[in-house]
């Protein structure tokens, strides 16, 4: 029979993990609670130590720890009051777990009331060695109702030598009658800079070289939680020894690179699908889960919220300090009714995912559609758009739009069971103007200087510019654009309301729109952005400077009828349309 090797792999399962190597052993060591240590130590210095302490808190807060560490410091035999020396047999027991007066219960698996018959039989007697006999139990929410009634009088009028320390996770399960006769004591959760100091500590004592953005992506990761926080560093050194690549640590958490969910956002905002799919054939190719991408995509719109609220702490976003630049950057792409729009639309795409047969096929529906919200515009502008038409004229309310641009307001039409159905209630598609230039015109062909106005600006140039492009993207931007005026040598685009998301990018294209503009202007000229003056804006229209024409009120209102946005309008809120008089 061979002979079974011995060496290190034999001891392998001696190694014990960070988390009890690294437990704190005095009130001095707890980290993140010192509310609770400092109550804890000046009782104890004073003698004034209670009969029963209730520790509630969230997991991995410490909640255990300090009651063994209160139980070191009752039972310590050579120690100062609240200052347990860690080396008599008390103290070393107790860290342990084997110490016979200090019994440690877990209520989870002795729920009964004859459970805790027992433990009131125990504790009638006097401890075997130490000064006090303590029963700590864990969990002590998962006792039933029979074990608590059980438990009450013991605990309200327990033998001198006795103390109960309990700790739960759920503070609102414990029936009053236990809280009134319990000292409390409510832990927190630890905060994101003391877990990394602890970690960058604990990372040095053990040799382990990793970087400072790899440490926050573990803190990052553990919510608060002391234990989670450990527990994950421990999984990250075991897989990459020594030395631990960042990229590591996000494979094995489950995490998704901010560089990932930077583009994706950036993806969005400019609406280009085609990044969106290839973004998630890389996740399907290292086999990310695709409902976690969606979860951290959806968290990262709530950091772009939060941070366009002008929350800029780093421990409220829950994001390390090093992505803060970056995702200030990508929070100058949205307004705040687009992230609210998006975080409600992906809300939608993460609940039918949950559902979905073809994970992949959702999310890249689910990602195009949704960034489309972007460029809804709200019902309230447009509407303000339609009323700088219809204005006052000469006593009729109406005034007719130029008749050399069509454009389309309406409501974008959706399916019943789109993710954006609700996300688009009030809010109606960007006027899409592709198809304005004259169709005898060639986007090409270059046009006389004379029949160009040089002084007021002209929206069938800027489309003739735009269609010349080639570029579906970027005559989309175009069309955003109020106008284009020709002064000399130059084609000035005036930018209107556009966002800034589009002024941007038509000022890193200027290169390749002056090239057409040439084309179309039949010279050599340079195309520069900027704004009209108001003042000339309100005295004349955006491509004529025309007089107002004289028609009488029928006559205006049938002519308006026909105008192309008007009419867009008419069908999407059908109703009579009256022409009256108007006070001037």
């Amino acid at each position: 029979m061979p002979q079974v090797p011995r060496g290190p792999t034999h001891f392998s399962m001696q190694y014990q993990v960070l988390a009890r190597r690294w437990r704190p052993q005095t009130f001095h060591e707890l980290v993140g609670q010192e509310h609770v240590s400092r109550t804890l130590l000046n009782a104890l210095q004073s003698g004034r130590v209670a009969h029963a302490f209730l520790l509630s808190g969230p997991r991995g807060s410490g909640k255990t720890t300090t009651a063994r560490i209160l139980a070191k410091a009752l039972n310590c035999h050579t120690g100062k009051p609240g200052e347990p020396c860690g080396q008599c047999v008390a103290c070393t027991e107790i860290a342990a777990g084997n110490c016979m007066d200090v019994l440690e219960i877990d209520a989870a698996s002795n729920t009964g009331v004859d459970n805790v018959r027992e433990l009131i039989d125990q504790a009638r007697y006097h401890p075997a060695r130490d000064r006090h006999k303590i029963f700590i139990i864990d969990e002590v929410h998962m006792l039933s109702n029979a074990a608590f009634n059980a438990l009450l009088k013991t605990l309200e009028e327990p033998p001198q030598h006795v103390i109960f320390i309990m700790a739960t996770t759920e503070y609102h399960k414990i029936p009053a009658t236990i809280l009134s006769r319990c000292q409390q004591y409510s832990f927190k959760l630890i905060s994101y800079p003391l877990i990394l100091e602890r970690l960058r500590h604990i990372a040095k004592a053990e040799n382990v070289q990793i970087s400072n953005a790899a440490l926050e992506q573990v803190v990052f990761s553990s919510g608060g939680s002391m234990r989670d926080a450990m527990s994950a560093l421990d999984q990250v050194i075991a897989f990459s020894g020594d030395t631990v690549r960042d990229e590591d640590v996000t494979m094995l958490l489950g995490l998704v690179e901010p560089k990932i969910l930077g583009d994706t956002v950036r993806a969005i905002a400019a609406n280009d699908s085609d990044s969106l799919l290839k973004i998630v054939a890389g996740l399907v190719e290292v086999g990310q889960d695709l409902n976690n991408f969606c979860h951290r995509l959806l968290g990262q719109f709530r950091h772009l919220m939060v941070l366009k609220a002008g929350v800029s702490d780093p421990t409220v976003l829950g994001v390390p300090e090093s992505l803060l630049p970056d995702l200030k950057q990508q929070t100058e792409l949205f307004s705040r009714e687009d992230l609210l729009r998006l975080f409600d639309a992906f809300l939608r795409v993460e609940a039918d995912l949950k559902h979905a047969t073809q994970v992949r096929f959702q999310l890249e529906m689910g990602l195009m559609e949704t960034a489309q919200v972007a460029r809804l515009r709200s019902l309230e502008g447009l509407i303000a758009e339609f009323k700088h038409f219809v204005e006052g004229e000469e006593g009729t309310g109406i005034k007719l739009p130029p008749t050399s641009t069509p454009a389309r307001a309406a409501a974008p039409e959706r399916d019943k069971d789109s993710h954006l159905r609700t996300a688009s209630i009030g809010m109606a598609e960007a006027p899409d103007a592709s198809s304005a230039a004259p169709e005898n015109m060639s986007p090409n062909a270059a046009s006389a200087e004379g029949s160009i106005p040089a002084s007021q600006g002209s929206r069938d140039l800027l489309l003739r510019i735009a269609a010349a492009i080639g570029r579906e993207s970027l005559e989309s931007l175009l069309q955003e654009l109020r106008c284009a005026r020709l002064q000399g040598d130059s084609v000035i685009l005036d930018s209107g309301d556009a966002s800034e998301f589009s002024k941007r990018q038509v000022k890193e294209n200027l290169p390749v729109i002056s090239q057409a503009a040439s084309r179309i202007v039949g010279r050599n000229v340079r195309v520069l952005l900027g704004e009209r003056p108001a003042s000339e804006s309100a005295q004349q229209s955006p491509t004529t400077g025309a007089a107002p024409l004289d028609l009488s009120a029928g006559d205006v209102l049938e002519k308006a009828k026909r105008e192309p946005v008007i009419k867009s309008f008419l069908d999407v809120f059908p109703g009579p349309v009256k022409a009256e008089k108007m006070d001037k």
